[in-house]
Formats: C-alpha cells, sequence, structure tokens
C-alpha cells in the first residue's frame, strides 16, 4: 500500500528536532550549572546530616563558639598519695595491712592504685583497693630472693561525703616489705559502675 502525499522537511520541524536533541543531550549540562545560595534555602532547615563530615572550619562557625564560657568547664582535679618505702618485715597473716591512704572530697574519681611487694619465702600476695563499698584486688607470687612485684588496681567511685581510699596488702608466708606505693584518685564529671557479662 501506497502513502498517500509526500514526506516534506519543513522548517519548523528541523527546528523542532534541533530542540527536541538539544534538550536531551544538552539538559544535563545546563542543570549542573545552577547555583543554589543561602536566598535559595529557607531559614532553619539545613541540618547536621545535609553537611558533609570535617567539612566546617572554625572560621564558619560564630566567634566564640568553640571553647566559650558558656561550654560546661571541663572540672577534673588529681589527687596522690605517694609512700617510697613502708611497711617493712610484716608477718603473714590473712589480715590486711594498710600500706596508704588518701583522703578525697565529695566526688566522682577514678582510681589508681601501684605497689611493689617483696618477701623473704616463696609466697603468694594479695593487695585490696578500697573505696567505701567499692574494692579491686589483685593476687600475686612472690619469689623468696626478695625480687619485687607489681600489683596494679584501679575502680571508679562516687563519694557522697568526704571518703578515704585506702591500699591495703597481705601474704601467706613469709615477712614481706613493701615500696613504690602509689594511689591517683582523678576527679571527674561522673562515675558509672556496669557488669561485664
Amino acid at each position: 500500500m501506497r502513502l498517500k502525499g509526500r514526506f516534506r522537511l519543513s522548517y519548523a520541524n528541523v527546528i523542532a528536532t534541533i530542540a527536541l536533541f538539544i534538550a536531551l543531550c544538552g539538559g544535563t549540562a545546563a542543570a549542573a550549572k545552577i547555583v543554589i545560595t543561602g536566598k535559595n534555602i529557607k531559614n532553619n532547615t539545613v541540618t547536621s546530616a545535609d553537611v558533609k563530615n570535617y567539612t566546617l572550619q572554625a572560621k564558619d562557625l560564630k566567634k566564640g563558639l568553640l571553647g566559650s564560657a558558656a561550654a560546661a568547664p571541663l572540672s577534673s582535679a588529681a589527687f596522690q598519695a605517694a609512700r617510697d618505702a613502708g611497711p617493712t618485715g610484716v608477718a603473714p597473716s590473712q589480715n590486711y595491712t594498710n600500706v596508704a591512704t588518701l583522703s578525697v572530697a565529695p566526688g566522682s574519681y577514678v582510681i589508681f592504685a601501684k605497689i611493689d611487694l617483696q618477701s623473704d619465702a616463696q609466697d603468694s600476695s594479695r593487695c585490696r583497693l578500697t573505696a567505701e563499698a567499692s574494692q579491686d584486688e589483685s593476687n600475686r607470687g612472690l619469689r623468696a630472693n626478695g625480687t619485687g612485684e607489681a600489683h596494679n588496681l584501679q575502680l571508679a567511685h562516687t563519694f557522697t561525703q568526704p571518703g578515704a581510699v585506702s591500699l591495703l596488702c597481705r601474704t601467706s608466708s613469709g615477712n614481706w616489705s613493701a615500696s613504690d606505693t602509689k594511689i591517683l584518685a582523678i576527679k571527674v564529671g561522673s562515675a558509672q559502675a556496669q557488669g561485664i557479662g
């Protein structure tokens, strides 16, 4: 079957084809040239999720915002008790002997302690760091030649009133001596204990 009439290329058809071609091929390029400024964004609509991480600088923020007086101050402080030597020649016992005590004001603390123990017999030693009902314990074997063995202990505790942190030790067989004893209490904003299970 033969079509009636002849296909004629007109000026309108050519212009429409060119316009369609430009729209299909050049539309993306034209969209990429659009610049969005603050005038195009409604106030209070950009959130943290809209900002690429690590792209803002101090100069982009209000003067004084970083490190300003409005920020909560870091109110930490450290307190230490130290004893270079002693006690010495302590007889073995089931009871603990107090080696060092540190008095603290009310507040929350992270507490560390260390002590070196020596014995005149092959021995087992046990040290305890206490802060009211909170405590940490350490067990170490001791050699008969008097070589020092270190105990390291730590805990977190909140005192509601003035209190004390104590480091106590004992041995089971030989006479023991202590040296290089330290208790360090660092006051922090809050202390929370959580069981590990």
